[in-house]
């Protein structure tokens, strides 16, 4: 815990990602920001993740500047690219809560088509 203060942040950067396999059967992913997350971070980030066809079924829990990713699957492909771009979209909606859902949900498919 640092003596300094710590202020919310509508876009926190992420400073360092570690996953694991749990004893139970789940991933998880942890990820440390450089700052707290503000409300409407954690709202729109937790509406992307269950949005998002690749974490399907991931659980978001936040604790200070600390977000764990519960139940995501490694199998389904990169999961480390896919989680820094859902964090980064959560950023950009806090400043534009009522813009069209970012490019973070485009498949490969429809990248090759364009």
């Amino acid at each position: 815990m640092s003596a300094y203060p710590q202020f919310r942040a509508a876009t926190p950067r992420v400073t360092r990602m570690e996953m694991a396999d749990l004893y139970v059967g789940d991933g998880t992913t942890v990820v440390q920001l450089d700052a707290l997350p503000c409300e409407t971070w954690i709202q729109n980030l937790r509406a992307l993740v269950s949005q998002c066809p690749e974490l399907a079924g991931a659980k978001v829990e936040v604790e200070g500047s600390w977000v764990h990713f519960i139940g995501v699957r490694k199998a389904v492909g990169p999961v480390a690219p896919r989680l820094l771009e859902v964090i980064a979209a959560a950023g950009e909606m806090a400043y534009a809560p009522d813009a069209v859902l970012p490019s973070v949900f485009t498949s490969a498919a429809d990248v090759a088509i364009q």
